[in-house]
């Protein structure tokens, strides 16, 4: 059996307005990215050097010419300070163990010991001779001997090693550093930027959100809402772009459908204002509240509750007059009706009528409707699941009270279904 979910037609709001998406919007990311590349970041170049530059005279650095030299272990535990000697570029090369990403050499200082030394190889110095370089300061420092370097004990004393790395960090060219900084610059601009068009489209109700599908602002917040817009259902599901129950507009607001309801409610309706929306509203029930032949008044009655869905996606009314005016429609149907089947059968035999009116086929105009009858019906939850005679009375303050019917709604909204468009 089909299930019901929500439409994923617009979910992450790139068929709203794809110009302005793909036009402006990406473009502009794009230059803001750019000009972050090419003017910011050489700014903020000098201070980046700075900050990641090896302070004179600490680990790491390149030594100077007054840096004492070591010769010993003994040596090395005296100059706490920091001290150089030198070495060669075939020690440098080949005499090394690699510890997780960091390279130690095994070095052997004048005085015949072998100690181990972790070596920033961008501070060596050349010292004139081929192949002899002087290295950069360092410090004796005691540490806990990694696994890598333990086989190596009986090699050099591994309960010490030299640290002539220290706090370096490789400092990146400008041209590196720009392109890194623009791209990360880009990359928020689009992450802030798409969450900020997802909130606000949202808020606009312009598209569903992405996550937290049930937050949707155009679904039913109560049982009145939820069943008054099952009242228009077949209306919402007969036109392409309108995603239908349970929205209780029918459809998202973007702006083609906000100026299309617009148009319709002026055009056809004669509806410009709150005042003559709600004048025309109560003209389609008040004709049918206490009738005692209601065989015709499907048609009026759920032309009006449509009429208020209209109304409020172009705020023309708000939420809680959506709902004070819901109740009063919809108390009418349910007293001239006894269930959904005798609406709708009242409400086609109205709508095919309405279109032979017009030198349309009337005929196959109802069988089309008739089939989104059926096929919401076969639904597992859907517009007409919902109990004829759910509680929709209305308090101000309190709204529609009861969400027994909602809540079954929420829990099934994001269950398999196939969508029921011309």
């Amino acid at each position: 059996m089909a299930r019901y979910k929500v439409s994923n037609r617009n979910i992450y709001g790139f068929n709203t307005r794809p110009l302005l998406t793909f036009g402006i919007c990406i473009p502009l990311i794009m230059a803001f990215g750019l000009a972050v590349s090419f003017w910011v970041a050489p700014l903020f170049y000098e201070g980046y050097v700075a900050k990641y530059t090896v302070e004179e005279g600490a680990p790491g650095h390149a030594s100077a010419a007054d840096t004492p030299a070591a010769s010993s272990i003994a040596d090395m535990e005296r100059l706490s300070d920091g001290f150089t000697f030198q070495t060669t570029g075939t020690v440098l090369n080949y005499d090394k163990v690699r510890v997780g990403e960091a390279i130690y050499h095994f070095l052997t200082l004048d005085s015949g010991e072998r100690v181990i030394a972790h070596i920033n190889r961008k501070a060596l110095t050349e010292t004139g001779e081929v192949g002899v370089y002087r290295l950069p300061v360092g410090v004796w420092r005691e540490w806990d001997t990694p696994e890598e370097v333990q086989i190596y004990t009986t090699l050099a004393d591994s309960s010490h090693y030299i640290d002539m790395y220290g706090d370096y960090i490789p400092i990146v060219p400008l041209e590196d550093y720009s392109h890194a900084m623009g791209s990360r610059a880009l990359t928020w601009a689009f992450v802030l930027g798409l969450m900020a068009f997802r909130v606000v489209g949202v808020r606009r109700w312009r598209f569903a959100p992405a996550l937290l599908a049930s937050r949707d602002p155009l679904l039913p917040r109560n049982d009145l809402e939820c069943w008054c817009a099952a009242t228009f259902a077949i209306w919402s599901h007969s036109f392409t772009g309108m995603e239908g129950f349970p929205l209780i507009t029918g459809t998202r607001g973007t702006r083609k459908q906000v100026k299309r309801f617009r148009e319709s409610l002026a055009e056809s309706w004669g509806i410009r204002s709150r005042e003559e929306g709600l004048e025309t509203v109560h003209e389609l029930t008040d004709a049918w509240a206490g009738a005692l032949d209601t065989a015709g008044a499907g048609w009026d009655l759920c032309r009006a509750t449509q009429l208020l869905g209209m109304m409020y996606l172009v705020k023309m009314i708000t939420r809680d007059e959506l709902d004070r005016e819901f109740s009063r429609a919809g108390r009418v149907i349910q007293r001239s009706f006894s269930s959904w089947d005798a609406l709708v059968e009242s409400y086609l035999s109205g709508f095919g009528g309405w279109v032979s009116a017009t030198g349309r086929d009337g005929e196959q105009e109802m069988r089309f409707r008739r089939g989104i009858y059926e096929k919401l019906k076969g639904q597992h939850f859907s517009a007409y699941s919902i109990p004829w005679n759910t509680d929709i009375s209305w308090l101000p303050g309190v709204s529609g009270g009861g969400r027994t019917v909602t809540k079954q709604l929420l829990r099934h909204y994001m269950d398999d279904y196939g969508g029921i468009h011309r």
